[in-house]
């Protein structure tokens, strides 16, 4: 059996609420760091769920494995996504001051913020 069980519903259960903390805590204090975390807790726990699956002996728990690493993979992708949103509520929020103007500090890196982050992507969609 993997060390974290994603096949017992009180690890998803627990995993999901952490993650929706997670992003609460991010969208109240502006920044992608939390998301960019989970993210990489969740592709280390990938990691050790490929580990396990690679050293085992019997095939009697691999169905296990694979619905662990199924529901990691979706956590990492939901977290990548949460991930992408903050950074525009982060980049949004870094525009402007809190009477609602572009601050001159704003207006000065407007050009670099454009040309770097997840700026361009947004632009796209």
């Amino acid at each position: 059996m993997p060390i974290i069980d994603f096949t017992n519903p009180i690890y998803v259960v627990v995993a999901l609420v952490l993650v929706i903390l997670c992003a609460f805590l991010a969208n109240q204090y502006k920044k992608n760091t939390i998301p960019c975390i989970v993210l990489l807790v969740f592709l280390t726990i990938l990691v050790g769920h490929t580990i396990e699956l690679s050293a085992l002996e019997d095939t009697a728990n691999m169905t296990a494995f694979a619905v662990s690493i199924a529901v990691d993979e979706i956590f990492i992708f939901v977290s990548f996504l949460m991930f992408i949103w903050l950074d525009k509520i982060q980049v949004e929020a870094s525009k402007t001051t809190k009477g609602g103007k572009k601050s001159k500090d704003a207006k000065k890196e407007e050009k670099v913020i454009e040309k770097d982050g997840l700026d361009v992507l947004w632009k796209k969609i």
